[in-house]
Parts: structure tokens; sequence; C-alpha cells
């Protein structure tokens, strides 16, 4: 009995060595299926990440990164409800997975759950206060919330956590210019390229920032640099277009924004940009023919609305210009100058009720030519009550 007895306890030991090393073999299996998973989205190969992602998850349906990695894979394919249940699935299996944390904040950002993402971003700081991700992460979800202040203070310590990291300073840069400190967005984006020298959209925004300060040399320069790393990049042509559109240089403006259409026939902005300088040489038929296309392909691209009813209006088309600025308004309502122009072709139309209606919406809005238009129907006709 006493040798069936060592003999049963030398199989146990010999069993329970199998099983270790099976489950090794098995866990280094699982992890290559995520490795290769990662290889395939920084190719932008999406479909081909989440197949390895979903094949470690069949060797091991409890392998935490692999879950929150095709949830990764899922917001990037747009499928953000999937995405939000592979990331609270990992954190079932590791409630302390920080990476999965911030990888459902920026699930619920992409879902405009503002305050979820930001208590998911802070648990991941919480759990791993030296995690840089998650303080940048941190920072675009105070940002995205108007929180600036926060979020310059998150990307700050995102940059001094991470000297090499070059997001934080383009965040920074991007903050920084929509508040029109240029001079500050301008070092910043300077910085993410001594980081990085070949980040294409850096140069567009580092050129996008000069040509606000009016320093159209060095914005020309910047976007040069950036067709010369990538000269496949349909958007640094009609940024590039674009400096030259407000330097009143329309031929030149029109040939970059027609290069970049074809690169890209499907770039609403490029065919908005292209129909802008059309207008300014006068070509009113191609630029409304421009605006409808670039409508065609997103309704909701910012002023695109609004510049297809100043071409109408430029052409006498003073229906269609009002139908096109009331699109805009439902886009933006604090358009001042899309209230101001409505209520001139309004006028025009003797539509007077809602020409005073949209004067009196630009001038709470501030608009410094609101005051004229008032002035103006107060001798054609008597304002509706309010």
């Amino acid at each position: 009995m006493r040798n069936l007895s060592r003999r049963g306890r030398i199989c146990i030991i010999w069993l329970c060595i199998f099983m270790f090393i099976a489950a090794v073999a098995i866990s280094q299996e699982a992890r290559e299926h995520v490795r290769r998973g990662l290889v395939f989205v920084r190719q932008g190969l999406i479909d081909s990440a989440i197949e390895e992602y979903k094949k470690a998850l069949e060797i091991n349906p409890n392998l935490a990164l692999a879950r929150t990695n095709l949830g990764v894979a899922y917001d990037l394919k747009g499928l953000h409800d999937q995405a939000i249940e592979e990331h609270k699935r990992a954190l079932s299996i590791n409630p302390n997975l920080a990476m999965a944390h911030t990888n459902l904040g920026r699930s619920y950002e992409y879902r405009g759950m503002l305050d979820e993402a930001i208590a998911a971003h802070r648990k991941a700081v919480e759990l791993r206060p030296d995690f840089a991700l998650a303080h940048n992460n941190l920072g675009l979800a105070y940002a995205k919330k108007g929180l600036i202040g926060q979020a310059i203070e998150e990307f700050k310590t995102t940059a001094t956590m991470s000297p090499e990291y070059p997001d934080p300073h383009i965040n920074l840069g991007s903050i920084y210019e929509q508040q029109g400190l240029l001079d500050e967005a301008i070092a910043s984006y300077q910085k993410a390229l001594e980081i990085d020298p070949n980040l294409v959209l850096v140069y567009n925004s580092l050129g996008i920032a000069y040509s606000k300060k009016g320093m159209f040399k060095e914005a020309v320069e910047q976007l040069q640099k950036a067709i010369e790393i990538k000269p496949n990049i349909a958007l640094t042509y009609t940024n590039l277009g674009m400096v030259y559109y407000i330097q009143e240089k329309l031929d030149e403006a029109i040939a970059q924004h027609q290069k970049a259409l074809q690169l890209n026939p499907e770039l609403p902005l490029a065919h908005n940009n292209l129909a802008l300088a059309y207008a300014k040489n006068g070509q009113l038929q191609e630029a409304i023919d421009g605006f409808k296309r670039a409508i065609d392909l997103n309704p909701r691209l910012p002023m695109v609305h609004y510049n297809l009813g100043l071409a109408y209006s430029q052409k006498g088309l003073l229906n269609e210009a009002i139908e096109e600025y009331r699109k805009e308004l439902r886009l933006t309502p604090q358009n001042a100058d899309a209230h101001l122009n409505l209520a001139v072709a309004a006028y025009l139309q003797g539509k007077y009720d809602l020409a005073w209606t949209h004067a009196r919406r630009a001038e709470r809005l501030q608009h410094p030519k609101a005051a004229q238009i008032i002035d103006i129907l107060k001798n054609v006709s008597r304002e509706p009550p309010r």
C-alpha cells in the first residue's frame, strides 16, 4: 500500500507538472495571438486583429488583456457598444487592470458619455498613478467636457511622465490654438516634432497656426514639409490651398484643392475649400456644385450650408439661400453670421417677420452689423411681438 501510495503521489506530481506545462503553453499561445492582434492594429488591419483576439479568447476566455484589446479594435470599427461590453468583461476578470479602465473611458467618449469616461480614466490613474496614457486620455475627456484647466494639467503631467511621448504636446497645441494662444500652440507643436519629426498631421497643425498668425511663409514651409514626408495625404494639400486662399492667391489655392481631390475625391473638406476659392474667383456655379458635393459627403460639415447659402445669395437665389442658412442654424444655433445673412435674405424677399426674428438673434449674439439691419427693418415694417 505504501508503494502504491508513493506511486500515486508521484503520478499526481507528474500530472501537476504536465498540467502546469500545458497551461504555460496555452497561455503562451493565447498571448501570441494577442501580440499578432496588436501588430495588425498598428498596420490598420482591424478585422485581422479582431480575429486574432478572438482566437486568444477561444484558448483562454479569461485573458483580460485580450478582452480589452478586442474592445479597442471594436472602437476602431465604430462598434462602440460592443467595445464597452468587452472592456467590462475584462474588468470583471481583473478589476485592477488600469489599461481596461482607460480603454473603457475612451469607448464612453466615443458614445458621448463624458462623465462616465472621466470616471473610468480617473480609476485608471488611481490604480496606476504613473500611467501616462491614462493621464493623457483623462485630459482628452476633460477637454471635450470643456474643463480646459484640468485638461491642460493632465497633458502637462503626461509630458513630464513620458518625455518621449508626443501626444500631450499635440493636445496642448490644439487647446492653445482653440483659445487663440497661437504662440503657445506653435511651441507645443514644435516640441512634438522635436520628439518625432515625421508627424505629418502636426506639420499641418503647425502650418494652420502660423497661418492664423499671418505668418504665411512659415505656414507654407510647414505644409510643404508634410508633403515631402507623405506626398499622398489629401488633407495637407487642401490646408495648403487655404493658406493661398487667405492670401487671395486663388489660382494656387484652386490647384492645391484639386490635387487634394485627385488623391481623395471623397474628402468633403476639400470640396468645400475648393468651392470657397471658386466663389471668391466669381465662379459661382462651380462653387454651388462644390458645396453641394461636400454636403452629399457630409451633411454635418461645419459651415458648408452657410457657405452654400452665401453662394446662393450672391447668385440672387434667395429662397435657396434662406433654406441653407436654416440648415446651418440647426447644426450651429449660435452662428451669428448665419442669423444675420438669413435676416438680410428674408428682408430682400419681403419676409419681414422672419427677418426681424433672425436680426434680433444676431443682435443677442453681438454681431457687429445687427444694428444696421434692425434700423433698415424699422423703416419698412413694425417689429412683431416677441
